[in-house]
């Protein structure tokens, strides 16, 4: 039940966040062309400038321009292949013990990228090849931004935290000599590059 309010919750926020890019990209990205006038779309663009003639579309032309050389956010999976919203995504290649999978996006901005699922992380006892697997809900959020190598039209996020709402896994560290158990609500994690 908790899941189905954060999600809603996230959803609205989500939503909100991608408004603000809405309208000047069309189906799979495509970049859309200004109005011609007597189109509803002119009639709109009238009543912000108060004129019928081409100046009344070339506010609409330099911000599809700015859009057209916009970057493309991306995160780099385990076989360095770039991926836009996955559905699952392995954070850890070299054992995939940890990851995320079931993921619902909300927005996907250049700022940051946030959505809804579950991580799932091998506990590594007694060792990480005889672990178990547990499943947590999570709000992922991507955030960062570094080059992607030979890719100069897209760039990547960087780091992933993750938001526990519920149960939490055990992160574990040695304190004066003794293994110490803490349950912290987030954790940040490095993405593949």
């Amino acid at each position: 039940m908790i899941r189905g309010r954060f999600a809603t919750l996230w959803s609205g926020i989500g939503l909100a966040a991608l408004g603000l890019g809405l309208g000047l990209a069309g189906p799979a990205g495509a970049v859309t062309t200004s109005p011609a006038v007597g189109t509803r779309a002119a009639a709109d663009a009238f009543a912000v400038t108060g004129t019928a003639t081409g100046t009344a579309t070339a506010p609409r032309t330099a911000a599809v321009a700015g859009a057209a050389t916009a970057p493309r956010y991306v995160v780099i999976d385990c076989a360095n292949r770039a991926q836009v919203r996955p559905a699952s995504y392995v954070i850890t290649c070299a054992d995939a013990g940890i990851g995320m999978e079931g993921m619902h996006w909300t927005s996907w901005t250049p700022q940051l990228a946030s959505a809804f699922g579950t991580e799932y992380e091998n506990d590594c006892m007694p060792s990480c090849a005889a672990g178990h697997f547990h499943d947590y809900a999570v709000f992922a959020v991507l955030w960062g931004s570094a080059s992607v190598k030979g890719q100069p039209a897209e760039r990547r996020y960087t780091e992933v935290t993750f938001i526990y709402p519920g149960a939490r896994p055990p992160v574990y560290s040695v304190v004066n000599g003794k293994r110490v158990t803490t349950y912290p609500p987030t954790q940040t994690f490095s993405l593949n590059s």
